[in-house]
């Protein structure tokens, strides 16, 4: 009867997904996410800027070994529950060894904008336009931005308004820390004075000593990461060992034991993640981010044409 249920659970749950893909989504095409979907995005690909490929390439390798595995634990021990438990152990293992992964990509990238920041103040020492000198500076982008760079070049020979490309830059870093170097730069898109270059050199040297305060603090919280994997891997080694004694599986077979082992995996999954939430990098509120109660700077509707707005323009607040 489980068996059935679990089926169809998955065939009303496959035609829901199918009707919801045939309708199409009614929300607006800009329209900013809330917090507790950025949060969903930072769990989901570890970032809430762009997905890294290698992300989304190793989500879909987990969907295909938990469809696989799933059913397979599931004839292996006789638990119907197992079901559930192997597809959150494929997707909960990486998450949790790979808090230091998605960290250390954060610094990466703000290392990465000190960089940019610094070579785009030299362009502009020389007296380079604005707009120029964010063209040119694909060509010695870093590696851990160069697709958001070359996509901001793109969208500025395709003759965006630099302010509109500047903000589709930020949305896709989606940093606070970004926002700042990128709200002197749209705030200084209209107005090609002098201080430009300067202020990024300043924000560069802020940028790099927050790139060195980072990995000091991720070398602290290395040690209770440490500590979290062993615990993992010692609990799971003794219920990897246990399941192979028919004896000490028996009782979970039942109505009953099914139950007791959700409440404990439940509970193991629930300390498990407030322990590393402890040592998690927590994002700061953005700066360029569009006021969703203000209607000022809503897209509106254009006419075709090579002018025509490809974004919407938000609000600083």
């Amino acid at each position: 009867m489980l068996l059935f249920a679990l089926c169809g659970l998955l065939v009303a749950g496959g035609l829901v997904a199918l009707a919801a893909g045939l309708r199409g989504s009614t929300a607006p095409e800009h329209a900013e996410p809330g917090r507790l979907a950025l949060r969903l995005r930072l769990l989901w690909y570890g970032s809430t800027g762009t997905p890294d490929p290698g992300m989304l390439r190793r989500r879909r390798i987990q969907g295909a070994l938990s469809l696989i595995a799933a059913p397979l634990a599931w004839l292996f021990s006789g638990i119907p529950l197992t079901a559930l438990l192997v597809p959150a152990l494929v997707f909960g293992l990486p998450w949790l060894f790979g808090a230091t992964r998605i960290d250390q990509r954060h610094i990466r990238r703000l290392e990465g904008l000190a960089e940019w920041t610094q070579r785009l103040s030299d362009v502009l020492l020389l007296g380079t336009g604005l707009q120029q000198a964010l063209i040119t500076s694909r060509r010695t982008a870093p590696a851990a931005l160069q697709g958001e760079i070359d996509d901001l070049a793109a969208r500025l020979q395709s003759r965006w308004r630099a302010e509109d490309a500047l903000r589709a830059f930020a949305d896709a870093l989606a940093d606070a820390t970004a926002d700042k170097v990128l709200a002197a730069l749209v705030l200084r898109s209209g107005d090609s004075g002098p201080g430009l270059s300067r202020a990024l050199a300043d924000l560069a040297d802020s940028l790099r000593d927050e790139v060195r305060q980072r990995r000091a603090i991720e070398a602290d919280r290395s040690k209770h990461r440490t500590t979290i994997r062993w615990l993992v891997c010692i609990i799971l080694f003794v219920i990897v060992v246990g399941s192979f004694n028919s004896r000490y599986t028996a009782p979970y077979s039942t109505t009953q034991g099914q139950l007791v082992l959700f409440v404990l995996a439940l509970l193991f999954v629930g300390v498990i993640a407030w322990m590393r939430s402890m040592a998690a990098f927590k994002p700061l509120p953005r700066l360029l981010e569009a006021d969703r109660r203000s209607q000022v700077g809503r897209p509106q509707v254009a006419e075709a044409g090579p002018q025509a707005a490809a974004e919407p323009v938000g609000e600083v607040r």
